[in-house]
């Protein structure tokens, strides 16, 4: 399946992927997709992205009012599945907050499912 994926997806869906728990392989699984989607250095540079460390764990942050091309990154049955048990275990600190990037992908990932 092909998503199209703008860089606020890109970062926040690397941040949930890497927030999973799971044994190697599948850790080495997750690894591959949070490489592929995460944001090459001149990408980062146009966002400003800054890494900080806050009570010993990294926090991404970047310039709102900034942004680049969405990117399309086409993936396999295995990595959407791994992709949307982040989603559907993440339990979010606003639903509004996130809505903005979390509802065309969860459009995207979930319609079937829902026969839509």
């Amino acid at each position: 399946m092909k998503l199209t994926l703008d860089h606020t997806q890109r970062l926040n869906l690397h941040a949930l992927l890497g927030a999973q728990r799971a044994d190697v392989g599948s850790i080495r699984a997750i690894w591959a997709v949070q490489d592929r989607i995460a944001l090459d250095a001149d990408e980062e540079k146009a966002v400003q992205l800054k890494r900080e460390m806050v009570a010993g764990q990294e926090r991404v942050v970047w310039n709102p009012a900034l942004s680049i091309p969405a990117k399309e990154f086409e993936f396999t049955d295995a990595e959407l599945a791994r992709i949307k048990a982040a989603l559907q275990t993440w339990n979010s600190y606003g639903a509004n907050a996130d809505r903005r990037w979390l509802q065309p992908l969860v459009e995207s990932l979930f319609s079937t499912e829902a026969g839509q």
